[in-house]
């Protein structure tokens, strides 16, 4: 990578058009409940599991279009709402919201080997269901979602988020080296192209891409590790974001998927905006 293409100007008015065209994973900034079911509130909902003091149902991954994400025991896809507040231990989720989308009720336990990207937890919702809580968000379902695999709901009013976990924790994802029109360039471990954001501070610890832009562009997620023989233009490192999730960064610059990529060698976010990247790899 050149050095002023780390710091090429983001063109902000372009690139939230772009964001807020598409829908897909990622992390997003609140709104209202009532705007974030809207008319979802008259299906039916999926019933969550019945508490059980003995038996702890185990949470899931699940792989999909937004990469490994939590589900419950059944494999329906897990969600928090960005308009929760963290650790306040309430859901601003009730009434119709809350049959659009299902609290997931406690115990549950964690994926055997999954790192979650947060502790887990519980709330006491006010009609005495307890709710479970993943990094101080109350987790929810989505009516929408009828099979496992299935993110209906992520992305939804720019609030309503999957959880994204590493698809292991014991080994590192490799990274590739995809051929595109734009030349080689860096791509996930699935073989999609891989982006740096310039309106990023590189080495901030944070990511200036959040609500609908994470949506159009989902992180990605650690851990990872260098494709062989490959000398990258920087070193791998690693940011928390404020839902627990790690993502990847490079040379200090958070690293992307774009939801317009659908497979190897697509690099439709090339140029977003003026201000989204890949990353060339030498030959």
């Amino acid at each position: 990578m050149r050095n002023r293409e780390w710091t090429r100007a983001a063109t902000g008015t372009a690139l939230i058009a772009v964001a807020l065209a598409v829908t897909a994973c990622g992390i997003g900034t609140g709104t209202s409940a009532g705007s974030a079911y809207g008319n979802q509130a008259t299906q039916a909902p999926a019933a969550p599991a019945s508490p059980s003091s003995a038996v702890t149902a185990a949470l899931k991954t699940e792989t999909t279009r937004a990469g490994t994400v939590l589900a419950n025991d059944h494999g329906l896809t897990l969600y928090y709402y960005s308009a929760d507040k963290r650790g306040s231990g309430t859901s601003v989720c009730t009434g119709g919201c809350a049959t659009a989308w299902p609290p997931l009720a406690a115990p549950v336990k964690a994926p055997a080997g999954v790192r979650l990207p947060g502790p887990l937890g519980m709330i006491t919702r006010p009609g005495g269901v307890r709710q479970v809580t993943i990094n101080g968000f109350p987790v929810y379902l989505y009516a929408g979602d009828k099979a496992p695999g299935q993110i209906a709901g992520n992305g939804m009013a720019g609030s309503w988020h999957v959880f994204q976990v590493p698809a292991t924790t014991g080994r590192a994802a490799a990274l590739k080296v995809s051929h595109t029109r734009a030349g080689p360039v860096l791509a996930s471990s699935r073989g999609l192209t891989l982006y740096y954001y310039s309106a990023d501070k590189p080495h901030s610890g944070k990511s200036a891409c959040a609500g609908t832009c994470a949506t159009a562009w989902p992180p990605l997620a650690a851990p990872v590790r260098a494709p062989a023989g490959v000398n990258l233009p920087g070193k791998l490192g690693v940011i928390t974001r404020p839902n627990g999730v790690k993502q990847v960064t490079l040379n200090g610059y958070p690293l992307y998927c774009y939801v317009g990529d659908k497979t190897t060698g697509q690099v439709a976010g090339n140029g977003v905006g003026g201000a989204w990247h890949v990353i060339k790899i030498k030959a």
